[in-house]
């Protein structure tokens, strides 16, 4: 019986998260979130494709029934191909585990590992116009204390780039108003980056903390109960203003803004502007500069204008290859093809 729980999938898939993603790696509360998705699609999935044993047992997830939940999650449930191969890294790396702590398992964990990702088109993240969120924030209603309470988030959220949760789980205390304006985020994988902030958004931030009498120990955002605000309440209030926007100018942005849509805009807008994309990469505290390199694709002028400036460095003027002779014929030629 002993035997039979060590070779289950429930011992297998609790050892991974309890000693493995929170115990070694420390993931964060929404990585551990996404990972645990993954699980419970799976479940759901073997409870409607497989006879039920107790314990399950882990060579139940073959190398056949995984690609078969991959196609479900297409199929059944809509998931794009992103979304798909994002389901099939976490069971990568949860065999990686178990090959860890089974080498005799070696085999049977490869034969999942070497699954390969599907393919799927590239598109730069979506985003809004500079203009867009100027009059997003522009139909909050400042002068009420509940509003000058969502410009400050929206403000922020723009601004900082952060994520939905950083922002959420700001304090007062992360705020310097002072000496050089800025936030201090606690990002995933528990690191810290500091975030200069606009004059214009201290100046919010510094009216709301004064109108709500916040102090350093206090959440910087709540919900209007004093509570905690949610990811669900974030994406609420930018629902509302959109709303709101959209009836004044349809044209202007889809509908469905969501928080994370700004922090793409934000990206956007700093690399459009010219920043160094590895300065970039620490604002949105990206671990790779491959993940920030997206947002180089989502204006193509942007790459031109680089690869000119360093041209313009390098490559000798055109002029010194040809003759006065070669000039004046390559001349003739062209003349003669109008």
């Amino acid at each position: 019986m002993v035997v039979a729980m060590l070779d289950s999938l429930s011992h297998h898939v609790q050892r991974y998260f309890t000693a493995f993603l929170i115990g070694q790696h420390n993931y964060g509360n929404n990585t551990i979130a996404s990972y645990r998705d993954t699980f419970r699609l799976l479940l759901l999935y073997l409870e409607t494709s497989k006879a039920q044993r107790s314990p399950l047992p882990l060579t139940v997830l073959d190398k056949d029934c995984v690609l078969s939940f991959l196609n479900w999650l297409e199929a059944d449930r809509g998931n794009s191909i992103p979304t798909r191969n994002v389901r099939l890294a976490h069971l990568k790396s949860f065999f990686r585990y178990v090959r860890m702590e089974a080498p005799e398992l070696a085999a049977y964990c490869d034969s999942i590992i070497n699954i390969p990702f599907k393919k799927a088109e590239k598109r730069p993240p979506a985003s809004i116009s500079e203009d867009a969120v100027r009059l997003l924030l522009h139909t909050v209603d400042s002068e009420c204390r509940e509003g000058i309470r969502h410009l400050a988030l929206l403000s922020l959220l723009y601004d900082s780039g952060c994520r939905a949760q950083e922002l959420l789980d700001l304090k007062v205390s992360d705020i310097q108003l002072e000496r050089g304006r800025r936030i201090y985020v606690h990002g995933k994988g528990g690191r810290y980056r500091i975030i200069p902030i606009l004059q214009d958004t201290e100046k919010i931030i510094r009216k709301y903390i004064r109108v709500y009498n916040l102090v350093p120990d206090n959440l910087l955002f709540t919900n209007r109960h004093g509570g905690k605000l949610t990811r669900q309440g974030l994406r609420h209030i930018l629902g509302k203003y959109t709303e709101i926007l959209r009836k004044d100018h349809p044209d202007v942005c889809e509908p469905g803004v969501h928080p994370h849509l700004l922090r793409h805009s934000k990206a956007s807008h700093l690399v459009n502007a010219g920043v160094n994309i590895y300065n970039v990469r620490d604002f949105l505290g990206h671990m790779s500069i491959a993940t920030t390199q997206v947002y180089l694709s989502s204006n193509p002028e942007v790459t031109r204008d680089a690869i000119e400036r360093a041209s313009a460095k390098t490559v000798p003027s055109s002029a010194n290859f040809y003759s006065a002779e070669e000039k004046k014929g390559l001349m003739d030629f062209l003349a003669s093809l109008v």
